[in-house]
């Protein structure tokens, strides 16, 4: 999400015709996740199939342990229910919830990256793809580029996966995904998500609205950003099971 230079515009073009799929999504991940940390006020916007409309509010807070590990804390506070409900990630087999209603933490399964986000058409490993687009265990193939953008071919063979395969559209000046379509086993295409409203915050290009469209049961979820602080300081030791059990979340 930094800013981007000339001269690697100029880069790009002279070699269009031999950068891989997989130089792409390094790219991309070279592009946007030299953020070290990031603190960021969401809303939750979900509308089923009826056009009704349910409203979250979340805070995420964000760590970059290295280039493949990043940890998180998502924090509901709307609406009362869920208020302080608490997710920690260390990795997809470690991952956490404190559910204050019993003031308990319990440890989930990594399977887990598959259930919904909050009951909305996002899933754990979506939330995980806005900060990690680049991944090893991908195989990605350029299938073909125009003047703004590259468009991937991406598969994997984690069976815990929902998706089999990826198609993802990429900006090529401003190395970010604007739009990702997913596919189940059995090749059908079920789900969009679509990096709307970029804006440039702090040197970092930001999407301010994520949309998620669940294509089989005809339901949408926006995720709006509202606020965002980045390379605050937040230390590890902040990501633990203690921490989440807290009335205050303190850095």
């Amino acid at each position: 999400m930094k800013k981007f230079l000339t001269v690697f515009s100029l880069l790009f073009v002279i070699f269009a015709f031999s950068i891989t799929g997989q130089e792409v999504l390094d790219n991309v991940k070279d592009s946007y996740q030299n953020v070290k940390d990031e603190k960021a006020l969401f809303e939750l916007k979900m509308t089923d199939e009826k056009g009704n409309v349910q409203r979250k509010e979340f805070t995420i807070y964000m760590y970059k342990k290295s280039e493949d590990v990043v940890y998180a804390i998502i924090r509901f506070k709307k609406p009362a229910s869920d208020r302080n409900l608490t997710l920690l990630v260390r990795g997809s087999d470690n991952i956490y919830l404190y559910m204050p209603a019993f003031r308990t933490t319990k440890r989930i399964s990594g399977a887990a990256k598959n259930d919904r986000f909050a009951g909305s058409d996002f899933t754990y490993k979506d939330i995980e793809l806005v900060y990690k687009v680049s991944d090893r265990n991908y195989n990605a193939e350029l299938t073909k580029e125009d003047e703004n953008y590259y468009y991937l071919h991406i598969t994997h063979n984690d069976s815990e996966l929902d998706f089999k395969k990826l198609n993802m559209k990429i900006d090529k000046k401003l190395l970010l995904p604007v739009y990702i379509e997913f596919f189940n086993w059995q090749g059908e295409k079920y789900k969009t998500i679509t990096f709307e409203k970029i804006q440039n915050i702090d040197g970092y290009n930001v999407p301010t609205s994520i949309v998620a469209r669940n294509l089989k049961e005809n339901t949408v979820t926006e995720i709006i950003l509202k606020d965002v602080e980045f390379d605050i300081g937040i230390p590890e030791k902040f990501f633990s099971p203690i921490t989440i059990s807290k009335p205050i979340l303190r850095y």
